[in-house]
This record gives structure tokens, sequence and C-alpha cells, in this order.
């Protein structure tokens, strides 16, 4: 259930990890808005290393007269810092099929910090915005998925828990 900011947490318990994952101050805290301080305390929920114990695939479906060389099957990887992993990724970065994914990404930390997935089990699936002659009957249509980083198992689950704690 969501929970409205409490602008007098003082964050004691992930205080020493923030301030050295971040570079973050006594004082910083001291001045941050509990909004900040909400979307921080996603770590109590997913643990520490939440960032890098998960990451967000954007899977080609079907490619329909694609243009841009995208192959149904192709994956592109992105860690949970919204960064693409190209060691991880074998198709064509094309920002006509990842524009409309990327707005996942602003409720990513929101979600956690609430003990949620990530990724909204609503908004799984997307289409290419390139508009063509063809008024867009041609184009790559992708779903999207949250996966562990270490095995690659799709996590599924609404509620979430630290990696450590999935059966995964």
């Amino acid at each position: 259930m969501a929970q409205n900011p409490d602008p007098a947490d003082p964050l004691d318990d992930i205080r020493p990890q923030l301030k050295r994952a971040l570079e973050l101050t006594d004082a910083d805290f001291d001045r941050m808005a509990p909004e900040v301080k909400n979307l921080l305390t996603v770590r109590r929920k997913l643990g520490h290393t939440w960032l890098d114990d998960f990451e967000v695939v954007v899977e080609v479906l079907e490619k329909k007269g694609c243009g841009c060389g995208v192959e149904a099957g192709q994956i592109v990887v992105f860690d949970m810092r919204h960064r693409i992993k190209p060691e991880k990724s074998n198709a064509t970065l094309c920002m006509h099929m990842l524009a409309p994914v990327l707005a996942i990404f602003y409720m990513t930390f929101d979600r956690g910090s609430e003990g949620l997935n990530p990724l909204t089990r609503i908004w799984r699936f997307y289409d290419c915005v390139a508009q063509a002659e063809d008024e867009g009957a041609g184009k790559a249509r992708t779903r999207v998925y949250l996966r562990t980083s270490d095995t690659h198992q799709p996590v599924l689950v609404e509620d979430m828990k630290p990696r450590r704690e999935l059966a995964l």
C-alpha cells in the first residue's frame, strides 16, 4: 500500500550505504526533500544491491516491415540505472523502437520504494513509433520484462523481495 513520505525519516538504517554509494554528507541528508528520501527507501524493500541484481529486457516480438534491421527474438538489455548493456544485447539500437519503452524507467524507483516490481505489469508491450508511407503498419512490436542479472530468469511477481530472497 502506498504511503506518504515521512519528512522526519533520517534514513539511519540505510544512511551509511547511501553515503558511500552516492557520496552524500550529513548536510545533504538534512537538506533532502521528503520525496527524495522516499525514492531512496527502495533499498529498504529490495536490498542495497537491487540496481545490480535486476535488468530490464526489451524483446522484439515482430518486425512487420521494420527498416532498421531488428529481428524477432532479439533483445536490448538495460541495467536498473537505465544504461544499455551492449554485451548482453543483440538487437539494432533503434530509437524509434526504444523511445516508447524509456518512459517506464521514470516509475522504477517509485515502484521499488513501495516494494513493488519496478516494472508495471500493465504496460508490457510497445510499438515502434516510426511512421512510414504505410502509416505505421510496418513496424516493430516489443515486450518488456524484468529479469535477474545472474540467472536471467524473468521476475513476474508483483510484490518484490531482495534478490537473495527470490527463488530464481
